[in-house]
């Protein structure tokens, strides 16, 4: 097995917390709208919205299968609170990345997103703009997403090693698996309880 030389991250659920549930809620109220229809549309075009469609494309398809009529300024705000639901940073796995900064591996992170959030991620987080993750391949800049075995080609060529020299966490099954298709060392991130198990798993993969 090669050392491992690199850590690439998924950004939702694994640097950051799963989706906010007090902005989805502001959404709904917003809306006006069933929480399980909405929840089906919402994922149902979510994946064009990763290849980068922009916002107004998607919410004008969301809100046409919810019977809901356009207003621009009720989904101006909606995206808002969309851009807030998507921007909760896990502190425990930031620090923990920043650690492995130190010790010389190199990080990269793979994450399916949407423009707008990533505009809004630009602007507020400063370890994104930092020299933390070397290699930041999303979606939205490639038209390309998870688990297309192409985004994660994208990131070996971004972090020039091989696939068996990195360790690709990430918290869906379906991602994991394409990753380790290729030859990726794997870690299927559940939630705050697997860091511990996580950190002992690069030991042994080292």
């Amino acid at each position: 097995m090669e050392q491992i030389k690199a850590v690439v991250f998924d950004y939702g659920g694994v640097l950051s917390t799963e989706q906010d549930r007090r902005e989805v809620e502001i959404m709904l109220e917003l809306l006006k709208v069933d929480a399980d229809r909405f929840h089906h549309w919402y994922y149902h075009y979510r994946p064009s919205y990763d290849l980068g469609s922009t916002g107004e494309e998607y919410w004008r398809k969301v809100l046409a299968a919810c019977e809901i009529q356009y207003d621009p300024e009720v989904v101006a705000k909606v995206i808002n609170h969309d851009c807030r639901s998507w921007t909760k940073a896990n502190p425990a796995m930031l620090n923990w990345a920043a650690e492995l900064k130190q010790t010389g591996y190199k990080l990269g992170i793979i994450s399916n997103m949407v423009r707008e959030v990533l505009v809004c991620m630009q602007e507020e987080f400063n370890w994104l703009k930092a020299d933390i993750f070397t290699s930041q391949i999303f979606s939205c800049d490639w038209q390309v997403c998870k688990p297309d075995p192409h985004i994660y080609r994208l990131s070996l060529e971004d972090l020039r090693l091989e696939p068996e020299e990195c360790l690709f966490i990430d918290d869906l099954e379906a991602n994991i698996k394409a990753a380790q298709d290729l030859g990726y060392a794997v870690f299927h991130y559940r939630g705050p309880a697997d860091l511990t198990m996580l950190q002992e798993s690069l030991l042994h993969q080292a």
